[in-house]
């Protein structure tokens, strides 16, 4: 599942260095909670493999959460 919708405004429209088509981001590693009650986590580019991290509020991750663990769950 493409988790774009996660990633910042300028990072979600960044071209893929593989297929110049947007970069397709899927959550990998850790998820790690963070002071004031956010979560940090590691996404990647399925095709060129390029890596970003992001924060996403508690309320963001409780929403996702089961899309995000079944995906670490696959990488």
């Amino acid at each position: 599942m493409n988790f774009n919708h996660l990633m910042g405004r300028n990072v979600s429209k960044r071209k893929c260095k593989a297929n110049n088509e947007l970069c397709y981001y899927i959550p990998v590693g850790n998820v790690r909670s963070t002071q004031g009650e956010n979560i940090h986590m590691t996404m990647t580019c399925r095709n060129c493999g390029v890596r970003e991290d992001i924060f996403l509020t508690k309320e963001q991750y409780f929403t996702q959460q089961k899309l995000i663990l079944k995906e670490i769950k696959n990488v």
